[in-house]
């Protein structure tokens, strides 16, 4: 999977076409059995924040919002 920059200043096409990409790479594991289970957090444009999650239990699915909020921060302190 292609990591995406976090810019602030993308145009709203831009980020449109980022989160398709984004969303297309994640089917296609998921069609391909490389996902199992997901958890991901998304922002609408009224700046609430929903969960979207398949997973096999609560612990499960917590762990994974855990290990992708790390993941994250990670990565915003590599660049």
């Amino acid at each position: 999977m292609n990591v995406v920059t976090l810019d602030p200043k993308m145009k709203r096409d831009e980020r449109k076409e980022a989160l398709l990409e984004i969303l297309a790479e994640i089917k296609q594991q998921v069609d391909n059995g490389k996902i199992k289970e997901l958890v991901a957090c998304s922002l609408n444009e009224d700046g609430e924040a929903q969960i979207h999650a398949s997973c096999l239990d609560l612990v499960g699915g917590v762990g994974l919002f855990e290990v992708g909020k790390h993941l994250l921060i990670e990565s915003d302190k590599m660049s």
